[in-house]
């Protein structure tokens, strides 16, 4: 069975696959309007470069500890900066700051610009995660080049490009609900279409079996009242068959001219009921003592 054969099958079981159709679509209404909807924003971060090169060492002077952030540049910044502020100790201050921890810090393909997706319950909390992992992104790209001892202007800075201010209510997550409603109500009737028509086509052909076998054509339990009543019926037949005599045989073999004689086997010219020659007015006489 394919995919059309199953859309027909459910479509000829009507009543049976719309009922559940109903039911479904009535329990998705009822969730998506139970569910409150998410309030979601971005923010964007650049990472920017330093604003004052780093002074050459005097004469006679050790060169100073340099910034190796500097050389890798600020791309490779805002990867190391992404996974960090994407890890679990990451999430956990957020979480205690009154944040939603489930925030996604995703990068700009070959730029230096990070993005936060947030998405709260409630708009407040929606508030409190932008500015929690915006000043996350601002502390975790300071603490990396803090080692360094570089001064003012010889780091690399944020700069806020969109501080994630517009929060807007999205009801995606009940759409994603309701869609998995829909979605398992509709395996659920096709499956019920799918039962209703195996059960429905084996009583009909069960009933078409009894109709053309009849009663007699059943199984009898020979241990059963019944296979003794069918034993017995057996025996008496058995015994019919066999004559009086216990042989049938001789009963049964052709009959002959001797033992029927015919009007083919009396005298040349006599007639039929007449008596034979040499005996006129001959009869039969009874013996005494059995007249009646």
């Amino acid at each position: 069975m394919d995919f059309l054969d199953l859309i027909r099958l459910m479509f000829r079981r009507w009543y049976v696959t719309l009922p559940v159709v109903v039911v479904t679509l009535g329990a998705a209404y009822a969730v998506g309007s139970a569910i409150q909807p998410e309030y979601k924003t971005s923010v964007a971060i650049v990472l920017v470069p330093p604003t004052v090169a780093v002074a050459a060492p005097a004469p006679g002077e050790s060169p100073q500890p340099a910034n190796p952030w500097l050389r890798v540049g600020e791309s490779a910044m805002a990867q190391a900066v992404q996974i960090s502020t994407s890890a679990h100790d990451a999430r956990s201050r957020v979480a205690a700051a009154g944040g939603d921890p489930g925030y996604q810090v995703e990068l700009v393909q070959r730029s230096s610009i990070l993005t936060v997706e947030v998405a709260a319950a409630t708009r407040e909390q929606a508030l409190v995660t932008v500015e929690a992992t915006t000043r996350l992104i601002n502390d975790e790209v300071a603490r990396q080049q803090a080692p360094y001892g570089s001064r003012g202007g010889e780091q690399i800075t944020t700069q806020v490009l969109d501080a994630g201010l517009n929060i807007t209510p999205s009801r995606s997550n009940v759409l994603r609900v309701q869609i998995t409603m829909v979605c398992l109500g509709l395996l659920l009737a096709a499956g019920a279409a799918v039962g209703w028509d195996a059960m429905t086509r084996r009583r009909a052909a069960a009933r078409t079996g009894q109709h053309r076998g009849g009663p007699d054509d059943r199984p009898v339990d020979d241990d059963g009242p019944r296979g003794a009543d069918r034993r017995g019926q057996d025996d008496s037949r058995a015994q019919d068959d066999s004559g009086p005599h216990g042989d049938r045989g001789a009963d049964s073999r052709p009959a002959t001219a001797a033992d029927h004689p015919t009007a083919g086997s009396q005298p040349a010219g006599s007639q039929p009921g007449s008596q034979p020659a040499g005996e006129p007015g001959r009869r039969e006489t009874a013996p005494a003592g059995r007249s009646a």
